[in-house]
């Protein structure tokens, strides 16, 4: 709801208003912005330390260039998948 109708009381004049309008904007760009950073983060970092998670936790016998990882959709990650019995595991 927009209070631009309302005339400013006493002691508050426009330039204050207009800054802090410059404020609020400036701090929603810098949150959207950080967002972003984190969800590109999470993409590169998170997802590549699941596929090495697949390597190093693999069984007993289980070289490292016989895993294999395949993208789930949903939760967002990799699936791993070991040679013995084509056993899976999330």
């Amino acid at each position: 709801m927009s209070w631009d109708w309302v005339p400013p009381r006493p002691g508050e004049d426009e330039p204050t208003r207009r800054t802090d309008r410059r404020l609020r904007l400036a701090l929603t760009v810098l949150m959207v912005v950080f967002t972003g950073v984190l969800a590109v983060y999470y993409l590169t970092v998170g997802l590549d330390q699941m596929r090495t998670q697949c390597v190093t936790e693999r069984p007993a016998g289980v070289s490292s260039n016989q895993v294999s990882t395949s993208w789930r959709w949903w939760p967002p990650g990799y699936s791993c998948t070991y040679p013995d019995g084509g056993t899976t595991s999330a």
